[in-house]
C-alpha cells in the first residue's frame, strides 16, 4: 500500500482519477485532522471471480457512529457508501485481496461546530493487501512508555484520523527499540491495545482480552474472534483487565485487527510467550479465520458480503 497508487478513487459521489481527488490545504481536514475512517478487508475469490467484503455493514455503521460522536454532518447515506465500495472494487478490478479505506472529513467550517456553516466530504480508496508474512512467523512487541487516550479525552471508540497520531510515538519508540509494534497501557496501568489491533492472552487454556472500558477501539475483528472461539472452539473469552506481567507469563499472545488479521506475538520485552513460536490456539484461530474469509459463498452467515458487479463509473 505504501508505494501502490490506484487509478481511481471514489470522491464525493463519483469515481475519479486518483490525481483529481483534492482537498485544500486550509481545509479542516488538513489543519485539524478533521476526519473519521474505517479499514475494511475485501477477499478475492478466484473460483467465483468476485470479491467478498468482511463485515461490510458493521464497518459502515461504525464509520457513521464515529461521525455522529464527533458531531460531523453525514452527507453520504449508508446504502450509498455500500454501493460506492462495490463500484470502486469493480472498477479497479485488482483481482487480489484488498484493503478499503472510506473516510468522512470536514472540508470547511471551524471544527464543524455549526452544521449550517460546515461543508463535509467523503472519499474511499482501495489498495492490494495480501496476507502479511508476520501472520505466520509472528511479531515481537514492547510495552510502550506512552499511554492510551482515555474515554474522557478523545474516546478510543471514535475511529478518528487525528486520534491515530497518538500511536505515532509508541510505534516509533517500538521500532527504535528493535521491536515490530507497541502494546499500550491505559491510565489505570492495565493493557489497552497495540498501535492498531486488539490484544488477546492465553494462559492455562483460558483466553482473555481487555474490555471496552480499558480504552480500546470497539473492534469488529475482536468481536468476530470472540465469537469464533466460543462457537467453533467452545472456549469462553474473559473480557477483563489484564496487567502488564500477564503478557510476560502468558502461554500465547496474539493481536487481531483488519490489517493484521490474527497475528501471533512471539516475544514481548524479551519474554517469550510459550516457546517463542506461534502457539497452537493462535495458529488454529488464525487458520480458521483466514479459511472463513477466503471461503466465498460457503462462509458462515453474516461474515462476508459479496460485491455485485456494477458499471465501472458512476
Amino acid at each position: 500500500m505504501d508505494s501502490y497508487i490506484p487509478d481511481l478513487i471514489w470522491f464525493n459521489g463519483s469515481l475519479v482519477p486518483w490525481e483529481d481527488a483534492k482537498v485544500h490545504v486550509w481545509s479542516e481536514l488538513a489543519i485539524r485532522g478533521a476526519s473519521v475512517f474505517e479499514g475494511i478487508r475485501a477477499f478475492w475469490n478466484p473460483e467465483e471471480q468476485r470479491y467478498y467484503v468482511l463485515d461490510l455493514e458493521s464497518h459502515v455503521r461504525r464509520l457513521n457512529e464515529s461521525a455522529r460522536l464527533l458531531k460531523f454532518p453525514i452527507t453520504t447515506d449508508f446504502h450509498t457508501t455500500l454501493q460506492a465500495i462495490n463500484s470502486l472494487l469493480t472498477a479497479l478490478d485488482l483481482r487480489e485481496h484488498a484493503y478499503i479505506r472510506p473516510t468522512l472529513y470536514i472540508d470547511h467550517g471551524r471544527y464543524g461546530s455549526r452544521a449550517k456553516d460546515t461543508l463535509s466530504g467523503m472519499h474511499i480508496a482501495a489498495f492490494p493487501s495480501p496476507h502479511s508474512d508476520a501472520l505466520y512467523r509472528g511479531i515481537r512487541c514492547t510495552v510502550s512508555s506512552w499511554r492510551r487516550s482515555s474515554e474522557l479525552n478523545l474516546s478510543p471508540r471514535i475511529k478518528a484520523g487525528g486520534s491515530y497520531m497518538a500511536f505515532r510515538l509508541p510505534f516509533i519508540e517500538a521500532r527504535e527499540r528493535g521491536f515490530d509494534d507497541a502494546i499500550l497501557l491505559n491510565n489505570r496501568d492495565t493493557v489497552s491495545e497495540s498501535s492498531g489491533a486488539a490484544v488477546f492472552v492465553v494462559k492455562d487454556s483460558m483466553v482473555a482480552t481487555p474490555p471496552l472500558s480499558a480504552g480500546i477501539l470497539e473492534s469488529i475483528t475482536r468481536r468476530r474472534i470472540i465469537s469464533l472461539l466460543h462457537d467453533e472452539f467452545f472456549m469462553e473469552v474473559q473480557e477483563r483487565e489484564i496487567v502488564r506481567t500477564e503478557l510476560y507469563t502468558a502461554d500465547e499472545v496474539f493481536l487481531c485487527g483488519t490489517l493484521c488479521e490474527v497475528q501471533p506475538v512471539v516475544g514481548i520485552d524479551g519474554y517469550l510467550p510459550g516457546d517463542g513460536m506461534p502457539g497452537p490456539l493462535t495458529t488454529r484461530c488464525r487458520d480458521y479465520y483466514i479459511e472463513i474469509c477466503e471461503s466465498g459463498a460457503s462462509a458462515p452467515s453474516g461474515w462476508l458480503t459479496p460485491v455485485e458487479k456494477t458499471s465501472s463509473r458512476q
